[in-house]
């Protein structure tokens, strides 16, 4: 039988726009997927060695992280050896570019002082968000960095529970939190989909799938378009409820502008879907058409209209 874990929260935050209780929920599908028994999932410690042990089964990847020691890797060596878990035809880097080569392989010298700060922005997100914490606690198991001219971190799911991150040292630990929010989202929706079945990988392949990302407005396959809008929708609610709404970010665009790229993307993902729809094709599940939604009440909330430009 399927543990049931209560958590004690002060509210019912949404975080990758579904509640925590989902995101539990969807780790327990994933351990059972990978053949184990969730039967021995009693507490949080248990569930997060479970996924743990699922990671390996389903990715063969082993871990040095533990449940609230998410696993920091700043020597060149060791990172190294993660950037190979990264293939870069399927990275999802945070510039929203699928860039070729994008992680470098020489030393950086400011490793030292990117991993304080990665550290201090870690801390920082339990003390603004005790709900997204817990969810990061559970998900990322091992974040390693490496230098990049290209881009600030990324993260594949071929490599579940792994982010690599490349912060500037010019960063603000605000920007840091946003980054780190990013890329668990994408885990999230990782997560998510082993356990719903977001697309058909096979009506993804044609050119008639692409859409326009929600970050830097280029045509994407539709699956890391959906993403992009994911992600841009929690930036957006993530900064309305913990950080407020910074006139000169770093790391995205100031909330207008991520809003109205919002739109054009939504726009271009709803049309993609209802061509091919009228085609025959089912492209998408219902899950992924909820969660399009759920980004598009994010869009139009009325919390959020003095930002909307149009």
């Amino acid at each position: 039988m399927r543990a049931i874990l209560v958590f004690q929260r002060k509210s019912i935050e949404m975080i990758a726009q579904a509640p925590l209780d989902v995101h539990i929920e969807n780790l327990l599908v994933f351990i059972e997927k990978a053949g184990l028994d969730t039967s021995q999932v009693q507490d949080e410690q248990t569930l997060s060695t479970c996924y743990i042990g699922a990671l390996e089964a389903l990715q063969g990847r082993k871990s040095k992280g533990k449940y609230r020691e998410t696993h920091i890797v700043f020597d060149h060596d060791q990172a190294s050896e993660f950037s190979r878990l990264l293939s870069d035809d399927d990275l999802t880097v945070l510039d929203d570019k699928n860039q070729a080569e994008v992680i470098a392989r020489e030393p950086d010298p400011l490793v030292e002082k990117k991993a304080v700060l990665l550290g201090s922005a870690i801390e920082c997100l339990g003390v603004l968000s005790s709900e997204h914490k817990c969810l990061f606690d559970f998900l990322i198991t091992d974040i390693f960095l490496m230098p990049s001219k290209e881009a600030s971190g990324g993260s594949t799911s071929s490599a579940i529970g792994v982010i690599w991150a490349n912060p500037k040292i010019t960063h603000r630990i605000p920007d840091v939190v946003e980054f780190i929010v990013h890329e668990l989202t994408h885990h999230a929706m990782f997560i998510d989909e082993y356990r719903y079945g977001h697309y058909d990988h096979r009506a993804l392949m044609s050119p008639d799938s692409w859409a326009q990302s929600a970050i830097l407005k280029i045509a994407r396959p539709l699956d890391k378009v959906i993403h992009s809008i994911v992600v841009a929708a929690e930036i957006v609610m993530f900064r309305e409820k913990f950080i407020g709404h910074p006139s000169a970010p770093l790391v995205h665009p100031p909330t207008p502008r991520i809003l109205a790229q919002l739109v054009a993307s939504l726009d271009s993902v709803e049309q993609v879907i209802d061509r091919q729809e009228r085609a025959g094709i089912t492209s998408v599940s219902s899950r992924t058409k909820a969660l399009l939604s759920g980004a598009r009440d994010i869009v139009e909330s009325d919390r959020l209209c003095k930002y909307r430009t149009t």
